[in-house]
């Protein structure tokens, strides 16, 4: 098994925070409480939390932008602390999509200078920027000016600034903030291609739904602290958050019905649960059942085979990453 692409260890930030304008007072703020996790290769994992849990400090660190006051991070292999020059050529940071570049000069010419400042030959240069243009949708718009793009070019522009490296570890922080609907969701599909082609992605954000869209695993800080790391389904089991169970079935009588709620009863620890009229002769049992898809579903389909009641549907509703997200951090 390959080592981790990052990892994170015992990380802890702090400020010095000065207040009040007669007279000033000066107080320690702990940003990061010695946070640890770790990313593996290849997948795009996401760091969540609310507004001042420490998520852009973490990146700032991964990126060599600040130094932790003690414990270390690695990419790939690098101390972030020790090897800061080379962890820089291993990472791609985006941090700002709508800072780094020249607001007269087309995007075609912002790559450029940037190609060449990192080193490339201006044959390099023309290539790789032509490459990563087209990588991120732009090519068609690669002659007009900086300041003529929308936001959702802006962030494409900004990716593709970080691609003309080709590093191996991508650091995004908040990339879709403040994009329309058609650029976020483009912005997802392009860090899911990237991944494909083997990147190393951790990204931060606010929007549960894009979240799940795109992370195979999630890292949740809470006041300078990690609070659970791992597979958003994992978390799910882990926490026991409540599915929702709508069962469909055919019946003369309501009280047909019950004989079934009673026996899924017997097999299931139910939160709650009810029996709906949705038209005549049909009727939704409702159950919230705390417990994974596998156990759920196996039981439930367990029941109804020994039931000689005609079934509609089934639906087993998965609580969101919305649901896990509150009720970490509450």
């Amino acid at each position: 098994m390959m080592d981790p692409a990052i990892v994170v260890d015992k990380v802890v930030k702090r400020y010095v925070v000065k207040s009040g304008v007669f007279r000033r007072r000066t107080s320690v703020v702990e940003a990061l409480k010695g946070i640890s996790f770790t990313v593996d290769r290849g997948e795009v994992h996401a760091l969540l939390g609310p507004n001042g849990a420490g998520k852009t400090t973490t990146v700032k660190i991964l990126a060599t932008l600040l130094l932790p006051d003690s414990g270390d991070a690695y990419i790939l292999g690098h101390s972030v602390t020790k090897e800061a020059d080379t962890v820089r050529k291993l990472v791609g940071v985006v941090l700002d999509v709508s800072r780094g570049f020249y607001p007269y000069l087309t995007g075609y010419e912002n790559l450029m200078f940037y190609a060449l400042l990192r080193g490339l030959s201006r044959r390099e240069a023309k290539a790789r920027v032509r490459e990563v243009l087209e990588l991120v949708g732009l090519r068609d718009a690669a002659n007009r000016s900086y300041l003529s793009y929308s936001m959702g070019m802006r962030a494409r522009l900004s990716i593709a600034k970080v691609l003309i490296d080709d590093p191996e570890v991508l650091l995004l922080d908040e990339p879709t903030l403040g994009l329309d609907v058609h650029s976020a969701r483009f912005v997802r599909s392009l860090i899911l291609d990237l991944a494909k082609r083997g990147k190393t992605i951790l990204v931060t954000g606010h929007n549960m739904f894009e979240i799940e869209q795109i992370a195979s695993k999630i890292t949740v800080i809470n006041r300078g602290q990690v609070v659970a790391s791992d597979s958003p389904q994992s978390l799910r089991e882990k926490i026991g958050l409540v599915h929702r169970v709508e069962i469909n079935v055919h019946a003369l009588e309501r009280s047909d019905v019950e004989p079934l709620l009673t026996a899924i009863s017997s097999r299931l620890k139910l939160e709650k649960s009810s029996v709906e009229t949705i038209a005549e002769n049909q009727y939704r049992i409702v159950l919230y059942v705390a417990g994974s898809r596998e156990y759920i579903s196996s039981n439930v389909f367990d029941v109804l085979r020994t039931y000689g009641i005609k079934v509609l549907d089934v639906k087993i509703i998965e609580p969101t990453l919305e649901d896990l997200y509150l009720a970490l951090v509450r």
